[in-house]
C-alpha cells in the first residue's frame, strides 16, 4: 500500500472571476491514518457535477478548504478500513462513494470517507455509471417524493436538459406525474420530447411566460424543480397557480450575487407561493441507515433497467481533466466529464 496520494486540490482565490485552471492545482501529500468509521478507496472514476463547480467558486454550503482535494462523488474499490465488521466486509468491494463533508474529496488516486457513505455496486453497473449513482439519481427520487407529498399532479423542471432534469422526466413518467420542461437551447427540445416530457418550452421565446402559464393551467402544475435560482425562481412561480412551491436544489445561474436568488414578496404574501430548499447531503445525513439502503437499492435497480442513465461526454486523466471540466461548466447538456485518476 502506497503512503502518498495525488489529486486535484483547491487553491483559494479572492478573484471571483478566476478560471477553474487557476482554482485547481495538482497536489501530492501523505495518506492520513484512517479515523474510526472511515475506509480508504482506490478511485476508479469520478464525475463533475454542478455542485462541484459551485463549491470551487466558494458558493456551496460547505466552506472551501485550501489544499483539500475536490470532488463530491465517485466509484472505487475499498482497500483499507477502520470501520468494524461492515468496514471489513467492504474491503475488496467496488462501491459508489460520497465524499465526507469537511474532508478531502474524491478527485484523487485514493479517497477517504465514512464506511456508511459507501454503496456496494451491482455487477451490471459499470464504473462510469456507478460513479454517478449518488448525487443525481438520489436527488431525482427525493425531489419527486417531495412533489408527491405536496400533492403535485405535474411539475415544472427548469434546466431540464441536465442529468437531474432528464432523470426527473423519466421517473415522473413512471409515477404518472406530468412534466413541463424548460430549456435555453432549441437543440434539446426534440430529445426531451422523445424522453417523455409532456411540454418542452424554450425560455428564449418571446411568449415563454404565456406558454408556461397555459401549460401549467392545462396540466395543473404546482411544483417547480428549480436548479437555476436567481430571477428564474420568481419568474416561473409567477406563472404557476396560487399555493405553488419552488424546490430550489441548485444554482446554475452563474451570477456572483452572494444571495444567489430572488423572490416576489407579493406572491409569497398574496398568492401563497412557497420556496423551500433541498440538499441531498442533509437528507442522507438525517436518514436512517435502513432508508439509505433502500434508496441505494432502488437507484441501482432503476440504473439496471435503464430508467436512470448518465450521459457521458468523455473520460480523462489528470493531464486533460481541467480543460474538460471547463467545457462542462459552459456546456452541461453535452454530458458529464469523468476523471479516471488511476489510468
Amino acid at each position: 500500500m502506497t503512503t502518498m496520494n495525488k489529486g486535484l486540490a483547491l487553491k483559494l482565490l479572492e478573484d471571483s472571476n478566476a478560471s477553474f485552471e487557476q482554482r485547481l492545482v495538482m497536489l501530492e501529500k501523505p495518506l492520513a491514518d484512517l479515523a474510526p468509521g472511515q475506509v480508504r478507496v482506490k478511485m476508479l472514476a469520478a464525475p463533475v457535477n454542478p455542485s462541484d463547480l459551485v463549491y470551487l467558486r466558494g458558493q456551496y454550503g460547505l466552506p472551501p478548504q485550501q489544499g483539500a482535494y475536490a470532488g463530491f462523488e465517485g466509484c472505487g474499490i475499498v482497500v483499507e478500513a477502520n470501520a468494524g465488521l461492515y468496514g471489513k466486509w467492504l474491503i475488496g468491494k467496488r462501491v459508489a462513494i460520497s465524499a465526507q463533508p469537511g474532508q478531502d474529496g474524491v478527485w484523487a488516486k485514493y479517497a477517504t470517507t465514512l464506511a456508511n457513505y459507501c454503496l456496494p455496486l451491482r455487477k451490471d453497473i459499470d464504473d462510469i455509471q456507478g460513479s454517478t449513482l449518488i448525487v443525481n439519481p438520489c436527488t431525482v427520487i427525493c425531489l419527486l417524493e417531495r412533489a408527491q407529498q405536496l400533492g403535485a399532479r405535474a411539475i415544472v423542471i427548469n434546466a431540464a436538459a441536465s442529468q437531474v432534469g432528464k432523470g426527473l422526466i423519466r421517473y415522473a413518467k413512471m409515477h404518472g406525474v406530468k412534466t413541463i420542461a424548460t430549456v435555453r437551447s432549441a437543440k434539446n427540445v426534440e430529445a426531451l420530447t422523445k424522453l417523455g416530457a409532456d411540454y418542452v418550452l424554450l425560455t428564449t421565446d418571446d411568449d415563454f411566460s404565456a406558454q408556461l402559464k397555459q401549460a401549467a393551467e392545462q396540466c395543473r402544475a404546482s411544483v417547480l424543480m428549480d436548479a437555476v435560482a436567481d430571477q428564474d425562481t420568481a419568474n416561473v412561480l409567477k406563472q404557476l397557480p396560487n399555493g405553488s412551491t419552488a424546490i430550489v436544489y441548485g444554482r446554475l445561474q452563474e451570477s456572483h450575487d452572494p444571495l444567489g436568488g430572488h423572490f416576489s414578496v407579493g406572491d409569497v404574501i398574496f398568492r401563497d407561493s412557497r420556496i423551500e430548499g433541498f440538499w441531498l447531503a442533509r437528507t442522507i445525513r438525517q436518514s436512517s441507515l435502513w432508508k439509505v439502503f433502500l434508496l441505494n437499492r432502488k437507484v441501482q435497480k432503476l440504473f439496471a433497467e435503464g430508467v436512470f442513465h448518465t450521459d457521458i461526454r468523455g473520460e480523462y486523466g489528470f493531464d486533460d481533466f481541467i480543460p474538460a471540466l471547463q467545457h462542462y461548466a459552459e456546456n452541461k447538456s453535452d454530458g458529464k466529464v469523468v476523471l479516471r485518476p488511476n489510468q
